[in-house]
């Protein structure tokens, strides 16, 4: 029963913690996270929370903006580059996509506009694989207020002004002690030194009037060894799409892939595959298949089990040969090795554009 007790309490606060995460929600074309508002909360603090127009939040959730909200009302909090930026601060919150069937880190990266060495930096990635219901961080939500500091809470009272440009205090003052005075008497002499002035003040003049030497210099030359230049090994890309093979990533044809028709529509199979040999694509990693009612060149992802997932070109149709039959696809050797596929036959998932 002990067991039993602790497991529900590790349950209930992993789905508090989830809770309070802001994930990203919606389609492509309308994203949004929820927040959970407080009591006697409105719109307008909400509104001033996370940097959006009351109208705007009004608007989106159907909600009159003079109405004070109950406590758990969810808002809607519309996503768009205006209000999910890169920089981490105290006074951002962070966004998380939940990963789902088809998602891979190139095509995060696409759709929140952002490098994929700042997605693996930020979640702390050594491979781009995903899983599926991982939280990956996407951004930092614009104006969401801090939570308060525990440390800072005995201070509370104390109001302290900001700083300003702490570059440019002033330095306090230098106290200088200053000589003593020594009062003067009608027995201290006065001007004694006077011919001591007078010798110093000819000892100058007289090393005024010397003429100056000049130390010849030794003419001689400096050997030195040539140093050693060391090339680096730079891997070969390519002239035209400036694209640099690495291990992990879609392929040759992931930007072309990315670079669709707005007036395409997407299409997706599923189906068992199997490989035909090929030297291509072990070193450049361009991949090529062979697949039925699909245009030649055009280019397809396809993504594995794992959701490991390449983007390959279509060469031609299906050739019959022997124990094909009901094959969706064949593709090389380099991209069944890429996908990490041993076996004779496996299933993959296909998606293209046309």
């Amino acid at each position: 029963m002990k067991k039993l007790c602790c497991l529900i309490a590790c349950f209930f606060a992993i789905a508090v913690e989830a809770q309070d995460k802001l994930i990203v929600m919606g389609t492509l074309s309308d994203r949004y996270i929820l927040y959970s508002a407080d009591a006697r909360e409105s719109l307008q603090t909400i509104s001033y929370a996370f940097g959006i127009s009351v109208a705007k939040l009004s608007a989106y959730n159907s909600l009159n903006a003079s109405v004070s909200l109950s406590k758990g009302t969810a808002i809607k909090i519309p996503i768009s580059l205006d209000n999910l930026v890169r920089q981490k601060s105290d006074h951002y919150a962070t966004v998380y996509h939940q990963v789902q069937k088809g998602d891979n880190l190139y095509r995060l990266s696409k759709e929140y506009h952002l490098p994929l060495s700042l997605l693996r930096e930020w979640n702390e990635l050594s491979s781009d694989v995903l899983k599926n219901g991982q939280l990956v961080k996407v951004g930092f939500m614009v104006n969401m207020p801090a939570k308060p500091n525990p440390a800072s809470s005995s201070n509370s009272g104390v109001k302290k002004s900001p700083e300003i440009f702490p570059s440019m205090r002033v330095p306090a003052p230098v106290m200088i002690a200053e000589k003593p005075k020594v009062a003067k008497t009608s027995n201290t002499p006065v001007n004694t030194d006077i011919n001591e002035v007078e010798k110093a003040r000819k000892q100058k003049e007289e090393v005024k009037e010397q003429p100056s030497v000049i130390m010849p210099v030794p003419d001689f030359k400096v050997v030195t060894e040539p140093k050693k230049i060391v090339k680096p090994v730079i891997k070969k890309q390519d002239e035209l799409t400036g694209y640099l093979p690495r291990e992990g990533d879609e392929g040759y044809f992931a930007e072309a892939y990315a670079e669709h028709s707005k007036e395409q529509s997407q299409q997706f199979r599923s189906g068992d595959a199997a490989t035909f040999k090929t030297i291509s694509g072990w070193t450049d990693r361009k991949f090529y298949i062979l697949i039925d009612d699909v245009a030649p060149k055009t280019i397809v992802r396809i993504t594995g089990s794992d959701n490991k997932s390449i983007c390959a070109m279509v060469l031609g149709p299906l050739q019959e040969t022997r124990g094909g039959a009901g094959l969706l696809l064949r593709m090389s050797s380099a991209a069944a090795s890429a996908l990490g596929f041993t076996e004779a036959k496996f299933t993959v998932t296909l998606n293209f554009f046309e």
